[in-house]
């Protein structure tokens, strides 16, 4: 179910942090539009786009900006899995979380197999992919 837990776990972050801008490539409209109202305005920037190629070329212009990108792994046209090889190949650092539907099992041997950050499967809770996404990104980044 998406929502959120009656209690945070997330501590609030430290004032002095910077907000965490998340780049979200997904061609579910409605999904990309109930992650940018979910995620907290204070503490996340959230650009969010339908199109793999789009996104793709706004991030090669931008991958310096972003902290995080999170992915979903079934699209038409650009899937996932090519989506995140030129995401690594513009910057090989990224940190991605794929977002899918998919049973556990195979979200798991996706990340193992392409080295991708982690993965959030919807349905989810709110403060889950918050914990996750601040998680990532201020701990340390998987090797290269």
């Amino acid at each position: 179910m998406f929502g959120s837990r009656s209690q945070s776990s997330s501590p609030d972050p430290e004032p002095s942090q910077p907000r965490i801008r998340v780049l979200v490539i997904d061609d579910n409209a409605e999904f990309r539009q109930l992650i940018k109202d979910m995620l907290d305005p204070g503490r996340f920037e959230v650009l969010a786009l339908g199109s793999p190629v789009k996104a793709l070329e706004l991030f090669s212009h931008q991958k310096d900006s972003f902290d995080l990108v999170l992915l979903d792994y079934y699209m038409p046209h650009l899937d996932g899995a090519k989506t995140f090889e030129w995401l690594r190949k513009i910057s090989p650092k990224v940190k991605v979380l794929i977002c899918s539907g998919a049973d556990e099992l195979h979200l798991r041997r996706i990340t193992a197999q392409y080295d991708i950050n982690g993965f959030i499967r919807k349905p989810f809770h709110v403060d889950d992919v918050i914990d996750l996404i601040e998680k990532t990104v201020r701990g340390p980044s998987k090797p290269a």
